[in-house]
């Protein structure tokens, strides 16, 4: 019927772009509800362009790769010799792949009023951090695959 779509961009320009989404995100200073969402959805969606990224680098073999969530792709990924201690290690309690997990949990729980100390610890420090442990972690691998 109609020709086949055309890939516009790559996935290592969208991992650039959904950052550059939670860069000015975090640059405006205002993070209401709203923002935080589209800031973590910008997020997974960068994550996940990365890992499309890498399994088209590596040529890996993985069916159904592109149905799975970004968090299942990495899982994936990080059986993969070259990647996997780079890999696991954001996957474990320091890393930002579960800090992310933690973070939406809270964004989605509603706050306790009741309580004296509030449990919304989603705040700028928090993000800034999440993102600056991201971006470390795609310049390690980026370096890791250059020298393999």
């Amino acid at each position: 019927m109609g020709s086949k779509p055309q890939k516009l961009v790559s996935a290592k320009e969208l991992v650039n772009l959904y950052i550059d989404i939670c860069d000015q995100i975090l640059v405006d200073n205002n993070l209401n509800q709203n923002n935080k969402y589209l800031f973590f959805s910008s997020l997974e969606q960068s994550i996940d362009q990365f890992a499309i990224n890498l399994h088209t680098e590596l040529n890996l073999n993985i069916s159904n790769f592109h149905d799975l969530n970004y968090f299942a792709k990495w899982k994936l990924l990080s059986n993969e010799a070259a990647l996997a201690n780079i890999i696991k290690r954001e996957m474990g309690d320091d890393g930002f792949l579960s800090d992310i997990l933690i973070a939406k949990d809270k964004l989605l729980i509603p706050i306790d009023t009741s309580i004296i100390a509030s449990n919304d610890s989603i705040n700028l420090k928090k993000l800034n951090s999440i993102l600056d442990k991201y971006k470390s972690f795609i310049l390690l691998l980026r370096k890791t695959l250059e020298e393999c």
